[in-house]
């Protein structure tokens, strides 16, 4: 969606005003991250008619605007973020009235005509700051790479301290989450043709679990929005156990006659005991590993990315905004 800009005099401050009220307002409506004010814009617009496609708005095209320094100001955006924020039109009216110093008949109103708004807005919008360029093909290379080590290492650890959860999908995790689901699904597979130099041919059938884990991780924060707060997120790591679970419980069944060859036997056994059911057993401790094991995974992921450098992140997790800029102190 296309706005008009307002002009600012040269010379006269800027827009600094209007740029620190809103900070204000912000903080006021508890610090909302970027992404989280212009998920809100959009779904005004498309309650409002807009296409949903066109409706939405950039994070960084909202951060530009709580930005000091500026001469040209996106006023109808500055009315909707005010909007999302709590705030209203007199509110935003008083703000360009005291950039403006004594020309406040400049300032377009809210009940202003499309056309009269146009010629009091003539010009063009501050451009959105570009995205951040993307690493070399080297850099991503080399995180692939060290997302399988990761995945590879988790299972040393965890044969070395006979831990009852596996650690074996970090890696699949964080390359999902910052690149994707099927880099992700990349790097699970990678991990277990690897894996059977340490854990034998069993390994092999067991990168479906893998795979699956990550499409489930890479496609649920892009598609159903699970990474946009902690309650979700959350929701989306037991979700990857629950899939994770459906898959694994058969091949060990199938190939293993359902023993993983660690503690998790004994817990298996410990339910079996009191259902006096084997299949509810192996269903029951997997699932219990599983939950652990991907809860643990998936935050040490979000932790990761969020060190990646903003080139390595091909996804703007609200999660990972600041809730404040680093100028705003």
């Amino acid at each position: 969606m296309t706005t008009p800009g307002t002009d600012h005099e040269p010379g006269t401050g800027g827009w600094d005003v209007v740029a620190a009220e809103l900070g204000a307002l912000r903080r006021r409506a508890g610090d909302p991250s970027y992404a989280e004010i212009g998920r809100r814009v959009a779904e005004q617009r498309v309650r409002d008619g807009a296409d949903p496609h066109a409706a939405r708005v950039a994070r960084t095209t909202v951060y530009d605007v709580f930005r000091t320094g500026r001469t040209r100001l996106n006023l109808p955006l500055v009315r909707e973020i005010a909007h999302a924020l709590g705030g209203g039109d007199p509110e935003v009216d008083a703000w360009v009235a005291r950039s403006l110093g004594d020309r406040p008949a400049e300032v377009p109103t809210a009940g202003a005509t499309a056309g009269a708004t146009a010629d009091a807005t003539a010009g063009t919008p501050d451009p959105a700051p570009p995205p951040p360029p993307r690493s070399p093909r080297a850099h991503l290379l080399a995180l692939l790479v060290a997302c399988v080590a990761l995945n590879l290492a988790g299972r040393g650890l965890i044969v070395l301290l006979d831990l009852p959860v596996h650690l074996d999908m970090v890696g699949t995790a964080l390359a999902a989450i910052a690149l994707g689901p099927w880099h992700g699904a990349g790097v699970g597979l990678v991990t277990n043709v690897l894996g059977v130099a340490e854990g034998g041919p069993a390994s092999l059938p067991f990168a479906l679990v893998n795979v699956a884990g990550a499409l489930v991780w890479g496609y649920g924060v892009r598609r159903l929005g699970l990474g946009r707060t902690l309650p979700r997120f959350l929701g989306l790591n037991l979700l990857v156990a629950a899939v994770c679970t459906l898959l694994a419980v058969p091949i060990l069944v199938l190939l293993l006659g359902g023993s993983t060859g660690h503690e998790q036997d004994t817990l298996a056994a410990t339910v079996t005991a009191l259902t006096s059911e084997a299949a509810v057993g192996t269903w029951a401790a997997n699932l219990l590993v599983s939950v652990g094991d991907k809860l643990i995974s998936g935050f040490v992921a979000l932790v990761a990315v969020s060190a990646l450098p903003a080139g390595l992140r091909r996804l703007d997790l609200p999660l990972l905004a600041p809730a404040r800029p680093v100028h705003d102190g």
